[in-house]
This record gives structure tokens, sequence and C-alpha cells, in this order.
């Protein structure tokens, strides 16, 4: 039969009973007595195995594992029993009464470990695990006779101990390699190598054995800081580096954007906290220092002065400690100023400004020293020095100027410009200045008079510039359609000159008058029309317009009485009569100048003649205040006869018709005399007598 105890059965002794065919089924049993029977069981468990080992160990490590916490739950001792894997594969047993091994493995590997533990009721439990046994790593050990080292100075690490013992191959050594660049090599027993960082500078190693197991070792020296030395520099102009002379001087412009580099040799630790210090102008300008800290340094600077200049640059590290001062020697040329392009000038009028303005171009040092300057008239040296082109007449490079005269006026000006170099530049600049054409203005006193009269012309309203007006010529032509200088254009004659004139026209009719205004041009013109009108009669107007030929009749009449007088006999004696018992005095002196002082007197009236003309103020009769003689009083006056007999008085009398007609009495062919002259004389060739005389015939 098959029975199964169960999990929770107590354990011990207990009774079992039977009982065979109990349904008597088997009919040949011929006892059924014995067909029940009984027997005692132990109800128990199997043993529980437990083994306790660690995973991993080194070769050459005892290693120890226990069945310690195996066990029997029914009770009752338990034996232990180790089977262990060696390095070959065969398996070594050992039974422990205290349940505790020992084994080591002399090789790395992974190994099986089987624990088998039995009870009293000799029941079997197995436990077992893996256990790997690990490579022991070879040992290393480094040294140096220094424990401390000026930095970038060498210093040398040796391999002091070294080896590995777990090694299946005595023969094989162990690899050797250096973290660090030694001067030797990295794979070796010895190391040099140069700390370029102060502080402290760790050394390692690391050996390898024949399992490849790895072992490093390190050792740390101190690394002493040591001063920054080697400054260098470099210049650039834009993307191209400056290369110095042979005795390092570099040559630039003024105005160049310079870009000085600078650096030094120091340990790695000190570079990035460099400290640089520029004096891009150490002599000119030497509180001007540029700082920056790094490894490079980079300045931009700007010489504006031509000459040599001195840069220098000092770095000083985090300790305090410098480099000696870098002197970098520039050598600035002077760029001379540049005028800029000028766009052609338009035609201007006398008196009309130019207005220029110029741009010139230099560096930011000499612009604010520039001197500008316009020469205003390059043929002429004006200052005496240089040429005539390097005047400087105005000082500036802005231009307002104008010209008072074409005729005098330049073709070209010339703008210059001079740096405190002395260096300069300069430009002709092309200038049209015109005449500007007078506008003629004209007026007339009066544009209707009657013939004789006296009208005034004016030029004043005309108007032109300022030195044209000064200089200028007026020309009037008193009639543009009578030619008057015979040259076949009656519009170009020159009749009268000046602004003012004063004319009086003869004849009735229009005249049309020209003037013209002269400048050094052309000149311009303008014209008046004046109505001249007809004048009624009168004796002062017949005495104006033909006093000349009256005088010169007159003289002629009275020369020929005078002479009938002179040449009668002179027995005959005519006496003037008496009148009321007086003799007859001369009547009122009568002039021709009267009839031109005084255009209204007419000498043949009987009213007038009495008043006598008007006088001028201030002017007195010739006889002042003495009683004025009358005709009545005085009677006619016979002149006496003239002796033909006397030559001297034929000759005064020869003499005196010469002087009032401008003719000899015997001449074939007599000469024009000057009317003015004439007229001049009237009053010493005629006395008043001869005057009244003429008036009365």
């Amino acid at each position: 039969m098959s029975w199964t105890v169960p999990e929770n059965h107590p354990h011990g002794d207990i009774s079992l009973s039977f009982v065979v065919d109990p349904e008597q089924q088997i009919t040949t049993d011929g006892n059924r007595s014995n067909n029940e029977g009984s027997f005692s069981l132990f109800i128990g468990s199997l043993p529980t195995a437990s083994l306790s080992i660690v995973t991993e160990a080194l070769t050459l490590a005892e290693v120890t594992f226990n069945g310690l916490s195996s066990y029997d739950p029914d009770g009752g001792a338990v034996t232990c029993e180790f089977s262990v894997e060696e390095l070959n594969g065969d398996t070594s047993t050992s039974s422990e009464e205290d349940c505790i091994h020992e084994y080591t493995w002399d090789d790395d590997g992974t190994f099986l470990v089987t624990l088998t533990i039995t009870d009293n009721e000799n029941d079997r439990d197995y436990a077992e695990a893996l256990i790997t046994i690990l490579n022991r790593p070879p040992e290393v050990a480094i040294g140096s006779n220094l424990d401390s080292v000026p930095v970038l100075s060498p210093v040398t690490f040796d391999v002091t101990e070294s080896g590995d013992l777990d090694t299946q191959n005595p023969e094989a050594p162990i690899d050797i390699q250096w973290h660090s660049p030694c001067e030797e090599g990295q794979v070796g027993v010895r190391c040099t190598i140069t700390p370029n960082a102060e502080g402290t500078y760790t050394v390692e190693v690391t050996v390898m054995d024949d399992d490849g197991a790895t072992t490093d070792d390190s050792l740390i020296i101190s690394v002493t800081n040591i001063d920054p030395t080697n400054p260098q520099a470099e210049i650039w102009l834009g993307p191209n580096r400056l290369i110095p002379d042979s005795v390092g001087r570099y040559f630039v412009n003024e105005g160049d954007a310079l870009l000085l580099r600078g650096w030094a040799e120091d340990s790695e630790n000190d570079l990035d906290g460099h400290q640089h210090h520029w004096s891009p102008d150490a002599e000119l300008n030497p509180e001007l220092v540029i700082s920056s800290v790094g490894y490079y340094s980079t300045i931009e600077h700007v010489y504006h002065i031509s000459g040599q200049h001195l840069a220098t640059l000092q770095i000083v590290d985090d300790d305090g400690a410098s480099t000696e001062t870098l002197i970098v020697p520039i050598i600035v040329n002077n760029v001379a100023p540049s005028i800029g392009p000028i766009a052609p000038l338009l035609p201007v009028a006398e008196d009309q400004p130019v207005q220029l303005s110029v741009e010139v171009t230099d560096t930011m040092g000499d612009l604010p020293n520039l001197i500008h300057c316009f020469d205003l008239d390059p043929y002429t040296n004006s200052d005496s020095e240089g040429n005539e082109s390097d005047d400087c007449d105005v000082e500036s490079r802005h231009l307002a100027h104008s010209w008072a005269d074409a005729t005098t006026a330049p073709d070209y000006i010339v703008f210059h410009v001079t740096d405190d170099d002395g260096a300069r530049d300069y430009i002709a600049i092309s200038i049209d200045v015109n005449n500007l054409d007078p506008v003629a203005r004209a007026t007339a006193s009066d544009y209707k008079p009657t013939e004789g009269d006296v009208i005034i012309f004016s030029a004043n309203g005309t108007t032109d510039s300022e030195y044209d007006m000064g200089n200028m010529v007026y020309i009037w032509d008193l009639d543009i359609y009578e030619d008057s200088n015979g040259d076949g254009d009656p519009a170009n004659d020159l009749d009268r000159q000046g602004v003012w004139i004063t004319v009086s026209f003869e004849g009735e009719g229009t005249r049309t008058v020209q003037m013209t205004a002269f400048d050094e041009g052309e000149g311009a013109s303008i014209t008046l029309v004046i109505e001249v009108q007809k004048a009624p009669f009168s004796l002062g107007g017949l005495v104006a317009a033909y006093g000349l030929y009256i005088v010169l009749f007159g003289m002629i009449v009275v020369l020929g009485v005078v002479l009938m007088q002179r040449l009668r006999p002179s027995e005959v004696v005519v006496k003037a009569p008496e009148v009321r018992g007086k003799p007859r005095r001369r009547g009122k002196r009568i002039s021709m100048d009267d009839a031109f002082d005084d255009p209204e007197y007419d000498p043949f009236d009987s009213e007038k003649r009495k008043s006598g003309p008007k006088k001028s103020p201030g002017e007195t009769e010739w006889w002042s205040d003495a009683e004025t003689p009358t005709v009545e009083e005085t009677g006619p006056v016979i002149p006496e006869p003239l002796d033909p007999e006397e030559p001297q008085k034929m000759e005064d009398l020869a003499s005196a018709f010469d002087k009032l007609t401008g003719e000899a009495p015997h001449e074939d062919e007599p000469e024009e005399e000057d009317p003015e002259s004439v007229a001049a004389s009237v009053d010493e060739a005629l006395d008043d007598d001869d005057i009244e005389a003429l008036f009365d015939d």
C-alpha cells in the first residue's frame, strides 16, 4: 500500500495496523485470524544541507567554507563531507566533524565545491556552490631621490619593487608602463620627466602579470615656481603679421590700426594667470598702460605721430615673479593728407559767391592740425614765399567768395592742405566768373518838353555788380534815327556821356533817345521816346535860337557904319541937336547878353526896354546908383569920321574886324572862327551905342 505522510505530521514513532482481505473475498484463506497485523513506524524529515562559501577569492589565499548551517529537522547529528574541484579538474573529498573546510587555489579559475550531510537515519542532503578564484595582481613600488623639483626641471623615478606571486611561469616577467612621457620611454623600470606646472606632480606606473592583471603605484613630489621667461611679441596689421628688420624694428604708417600680441614662457599652470602690462608708447605717453590676464595678451593701438615709438611689455605670474621688460621699437611713417574729388563748379556771375567745401582725409592724429588753404590768385605770390600757387588767402576748407570783376577773376584757384610734418596735397579748381550785364534804366525829367526846354536825362537806376557800377560808362544817343557821327549806323552815336545829362531839343518832333550802359562786356541799352512840342514865338526864343547869327549880322552892320563914319570927310560935322537947352545925352546901354540872360526880355519893346532884363540875385546895373541917362538928355551920338591918313587907326579897325568876324578885311579866303570865341568877344567889340543903333535899325 502507499501512504503519503502529511507535511505537518508530528515527528516520532507511530503504530500502524492493517487487515488482509477484510471483505473475505479470498475464499481459499483457511485461517482468517491471522489476517490482522500491526507494526511501529518512525515519522521523521530529511536533513537540510547549507554551504557557506565566498564567491570570489584571490589565488594563494586560503578560502574557508563550512556547512554549519546544515541541520536535521527530526533531531540528531549530521556529518559533513566536502568535495573541492582542483586546478587539474580532479575532486578532493574531505569529511569534517566541525563541518568547516579550508582550501587554497594557486591559480585563478572557477571551481565547484559540494557539501554532503548525513543524519542519524542515514538520510543525506547536498549543497554546492561555485567559487571564482581571482588572479592575484602583480606588485610594484616606485621611488625617487628628490622630494621637490623646480618646474620645468627634470626628475627621475625608479621601480623599487615588483613581482607576480601566482605566476605559473616564473621565467615570465611582469610588464611595466609609466603614465608620464618618460625620456627613456614609457616601458621600463626607470622614468625621467620634466614637470611643466608648479605645485604637486604625481607620477604613476602600471604593472601587468601573465594573467593580464594590473597593479598601479604612484608617487607625489613638489614642483616649485620659476619666473616667467623669454617674453615675445608680434605686431599684426589686419590679417598680415608684420616682419621686423634685422635690428627688430617694425615699420608702420600713421593711423594704422595695429594689433600687438604678447606672451612668455612659464610653467603650464602659470600661463593662463599671466598678467600682461603693455605700454604702447612708453616714451611719449608713459601714463598709458594696458593690462590683461591670460596666456596671450592682445591690444589695439593707433600711432598718430610720426617718428620712433617704443612699446614695452612686462609679464608677471601669480606668484609675483616677472619677466624682464621687452622693448619693441616701432617706426611710424607720416601719411600725407589727401584731398577728395571735387565736382566741377558751375559758372557764376560777378559778385555771386562761389560756395565750396573740400573733403580732406588724413590720420586721426593729423586731422585736427591740418592747415587748409585756398589760394584765390594762383598767378600772384602774395606772401612772397614759395611759389604763386601756395598762398593762403583763405585758411579754411570751406569757401564762400565772389569776384567783382570777371576780367580780373582767375580761371582757377588752388586748394592745398598741409599736415604737421609738412606733407601736403593740392588741387586746382577751375572757376568761370561771367560778366553780369548791366540792367539799363533811364528816366527823363520831361517826356513832352517844348522845343528849347532844358530836360534832364538820368541813368541813375541802372544796376550791375558793385565793381562794374563804379566803372560804368553811360553813352547817350540823342536820336537813334539820326546818324550824327556819319558812320552809317544811326543807333551807335556818342552824343553825350554821363549818368546825368541836360539836353535842349530844337525843333518839334519825336526823339528816340538811347542810353547804353557799358561795363567790360557788351553793355545794355534802353530807349526813351521824347515828344518835343513846338514852342510859341517869342523874341527871347528867337534870340536864344538865332542869337549868334544876329550878333554876327549886327557886328557886320556896325562895322560898316563905323567904316563909313571914319571915311567921311573931316570937315563934315554933324552936331547933335539940343533938347530943352541941354545937349542930348546917351541912352540906356543895351547888351545882347540881356537877351540871353532873360529870354522874355525884348529890346524892341519900349516898355520892356525901360524895365530892362531880369537880374540875377546880387547883380547890379553897371552904373550902380547913378542917375539913369535918357535919350532926350543926350541925343544921338554921331561918331567922328575916320581919317584915312591915320594908318594906326586903320590897323586898329582891321584888328577889331578880325576879332569880331574872324576874317581879315583884305583876305580872299576867310577862315571860319569858333562861334563861341565870337560870342565871347561881343562886349569887347561893340559899345552900348553900337548895340543900341543896331536895334534901332
